[in-house]
């Protein structure tokens, strides 16, 4: 399933590349990465609010243990990264494209 995924965001950005200009393929990306930031942070604070039993299973390093663990530190780098980037990111999505500078 995860390959199928892969495959098709690949294929969606290559058309995005070749159908679309630089900084409208960058705003694209980035609002789609933080959307899913977004739903990854909201996927758990759900879990931690109503206490799923996620990290009970049989086996300590169960499968969604790693996947609860892992999803928690990419939300936590994901904060970071985006207060180190936050200039940068505001001039992405809402800053106006710029249209070529060699025009004679």
């Amino acid at each position: 399933m995860e390959l199928y995924l892969l495959a098709a965001l690949i294929l969606v950005y290559l058309v995005t590349v070749l159908m679309l200009d630089k900084h409208t393929v960058r705003r694209i990306w980035t609002l789609a990465f933080i959307g899913a930031y977004i739903l990854t942070a909201v996927a758990i604070v759900f879990v931690r609010i109503y206490h799923q039993t996620v990290l009970l299973g049989a086996n300590p390093l169960n499968w969604y243990y790693l996947l609860y663990l892992f999803g928690s530190i990419a939300v936590v780098l994901g904060v970071v990264n985006l207060w180190i980037y936050r200039k940068s990111l505001w001039q992405i999505i809402w800053a106006k494209p710029v249209e070529n500078q060699n025009k004679e």
